[in-house]
């Protein structure tokens, strides 16, 4: 089974380590994969004050980042992942209902 890896993401700033995306092939490591991303980060964050966001951005991509709206010290959680929604064709009664 492939392991979790993690790569410089698009998010970052230019020429900076500000953000790594997490891309989670094995979910029984994606806790530890998560907790090294925000450790490598961390170093980057306290260097200007800033805290760190971890984003879910679909079922197996995180981005973890420093962020300057969190305040430093702090991870903040957010959850951006557009899930799909249910294409199933909609009965009489719920047409009526419109």
């Amino acid at each position: 089974m492939p392991m979790n890896t993690a790569a410089p993401s698009p998010h970052a700033r230019p020429g900076t380590t500000d953000a790594v995306d997490v891309i989670a092939n094995n979910p029984e490591s994606l806790q530890a994969d998560l907790n090294r991303a925000v450790a490598q980060i961390r170093a980057t964050a306290a260097m200007d004050g800033r805290g760190i966001r971890v984003t879910r951005r679909s079922a197996s991509l995180f981005t973890v980042e420093a962020a300057a709206d969190v305040p430093y010290g702090m991870t903040v959680e957010n959850d951006s992942w557009q899930r799909p929604t249910s294409a199933r064709p909609r009965t009489a009664g719920e047409e009526a209902a419109l």
